[in-house]
């Protein structure tokens, strides 16, 4: 809700319907999915207590992605129902704002744009381990350094994807299949160039978790296996309310 907010004005009859859609959408995924995502994260905790398993937190991201896009998918309705229901000032709002958070980040200095993703890595992280060494921090920092983000590639990936916006728009069956192929199948509709470009750095990137992981100290490995326990439970819980 606070990203669609942040684009679109909807009205307050279109604001309380998306709210109505979104929960149709979690009480869905909640039905179909949330008992496996449980499972997948008892299969990491069972995973982070082999001493030999030096790939634990990179295959982690990876289960976790796939988890993602699968959970994304359940949310198809919602945003068709959305996207049909916006009208021709709306998305000229939307188009407006995109443009302007396209421009914005082009004339960013890469040290900025940088340091945002070092912040969201530190907390993504700690969120799972609990609080940082000064050594972890650096290692965050030095592999930004060193693996630059492909951003002008997600630049010109956004401008695509908004241009293939505004030219199906005032088609409802193509603005219906696009709407469903940006939530469902996001991997396929981005541009070959950053598709290969975020492919590398996400596996460089998956290095770099497994050295993480190795740095991690058993306080910090607990940390993470007690709080992976406490989600799949509670995921489990959500799963069984009628």
């Amino acid at each position: 809700m606070t990203q669609i907010d942040q684009y679109f004005d909807l009205d307050t009859k279109q604001h309380e319907q998306l709210e109505q859609n979104i929960d149709a959408d979690l009480d869905r995924l909640r039905k179909a999915r949330f008992k496996q995502i449980a499972k997948t994260l008892r299969e990491i905790e069972k995973s982070s207590q082999k001493s030999d398993n030096k790939k634990v937190m990179s295959a982690a991201y990876a289960d976790l992605q796939k988890e993602y896009l699968e959970a994304s998918t359940y949310f198809k309705g919602s945003t068709v129902k959305l996207i049909t229901s916006l009208k021709e000032p709306q998305l000229k709002t939307f188009k407006t704002k995109a443009e302007k958070e396209i421009s914005e980040t082009k004339l960013a200095p890469p040290e900025v744009l940088n340091e945002e993703l070092i912040g969201r890595y530190k907390r993504g992280l700690e969120f799972w381990v609990g609080d940082l060494t000064t050594a972890q921090q650096q290692s965050i920092a030095q592999f930004t350094r060193e693996h630059p983000f492909p951003w002008n590639e997600k630049i010109k990936n956004k401008e695509a994807i908004l241009n293939r916006f505004m030219a199906v728009h005032q088609d409802p069956v193509q603005l219906r299949k696009f709407s469903e192929d940006f939530v469902s199948e996001y991997p396929k509709i981005r541009i070959p160039t950053y598709a290969t470009a975020v492919t590398a750095y996400e596996k460089e990137f998956q290095n770099f978790l497994d050295s993480f992981w190795i740095s991690l100290s058993p306080e910090q490995k607990n940390r993470l296996q007690e709080y992976l326990i406490v989600r799949a439970d509670k995921l489990e819980q959500l799963a069984k309310r009628p």
